[in-house]
């Protein structure tokens, strides 16, 4: 008997080129999990690609047996990004059934609902994002982020200074920015890489730095630019604070056991990922508070408490995924019986 071929699965929102530590581990791992069930990914669709004007890919998913929408920041606030994403459902070539997976849900629009509730399966990664779906009367589990799903990954060495990250909006980068010269950051350290246009073709110092952050470049603690998702994890595991205004910076700081402060976001993300891991309330940093904030402030090691909530939350986000994956996996192979 001839083995059966592996089913055919095409991603949507495939963010891993966006020169972004958080979002490259989340495609490492959802490409992984989904090749450990047995499946391959025949065709992925960059994020804010035109995916229905791209032939090839119009191609694999008409042969597809499984479709994967990466939601991740996309589908909040009614962006047309997040709109383009679900319009896969109504494709024609689009015969297979459909997944949103790890995605953020925020005050999106009433038409958008029509296209959810034709996915066959739905995964938010926060609890609010859940609600807000769940309400409207579709099923939808909660899987954490992705980028949480291999676990703990502590970082061998001594940790001390204070490193700060970087933000979604410029206003943010500014602020965090000033805040780090302030107080004496020992470098800003962004989660980009320098495979990014405007990072490979400008150098790594003080003028890049002043024109990513808004601000003018004398007194800026230095720029760090780390390579890759080890290198980054490396950093985070040898800082004793990280202060940051990114996502994904918070929860790969969860990943390496690094004491982290945030202010908000273009969405909900952060503050209802420091809850769930069980953070105290006053890592949320207000923007306007950063101006207030002092050298005392940045003692702030992990409670026990914290520390519990923080291995309970790594521990339900593998176990979680594993199951998203195997659920995806019978999706797949259900498309073909």
């Amino acid at each position: 008997m001839q083995p059966q071929p592996r089913p055919r699965v095409v991603l949507l929102n495939d963010t891993s080129g966006r020169s972004h530590h958080g979002c490259s581990r989340v495609m490492r791992l959802l490409v992984a999990g989904l090749e450990a069930q047995g499946m391959q990914v025949t065709a992925r669709s960059p994020a804010r690609h035109d995916w229905a004007a791209d032939a090839g890919f119009v191609a694999a998913l008409g042969a597809a047996d499984l479709v994967v929408i990466n939601g991740e920041g996309t589908l909040h606030h009614g962006r047309p990004a997040g709109a383009r994403l679900l319009e896969v459902v109504g494709h024609p070539a689009c015969t297979a059934p459909v997944a949103l997976v790890n995605a953020l849900w925020q005050a999106n629009p009433p038409s958008w609902f029509d296209l959810l509730s034709r996915c066959a399966l739905i995964s938010a990664r926060d609890g609010q994002s859940r609600d807000a779906i769940a309400a409207t009367g579709l099923e939808v589990r909660l899987v954490p982020d992705l980028s949480l799903s291999a676990g703990a990954a502590p970082q061998p060495g001594p940790r001390g200074g204070l490193i700060v990250g970087d933000s979604v909006r410029l206003s943010t980068r500014r602020a965090l920015a000033l805040t780090a010269a302030r107080l004496g950051a020992q470098a800003l350290v962004p989660t980009k890489t320098r495979r990014s246009a405007l990072w490979r073709h400008w150098p790594t110092g003080q003028l890049l730095s002043a024109l990513y952050h808004g601000a003018a470049p004398f007194g800026l603690p230095p720029l760090r630019l780390a390579a890759d998702e080890a290198a980054y994890l490396a950093m985070l595991g040898r800082a004793g604070l990280h202060l940051t205004g990114r996502f994904h910076a918070v929860c790969l700081s969860l990943v390496t056991a690094t004491p982290v402060l945030a202010v908000g976001s273009n969405s909900w993300k952060v503050q209802a990922l420091l809850a769930e891991a069980g953070l105290a309330p006053d890592r949320l940093i207000p923007l306007e508070a950063l101006a207030d904030l002092r050298l005392d402030d940045l003692d702030r090691p992990y409670t026990a408490a914290e520390t519990a909530g923080i291995a309970a939350f790594l521990s339900r986000a593998r176990g979680d995924a594993e199951r998203l994956f195997t659920d995806l996996a019978a999706l797949a192979r259900g498309a073909r019986a």
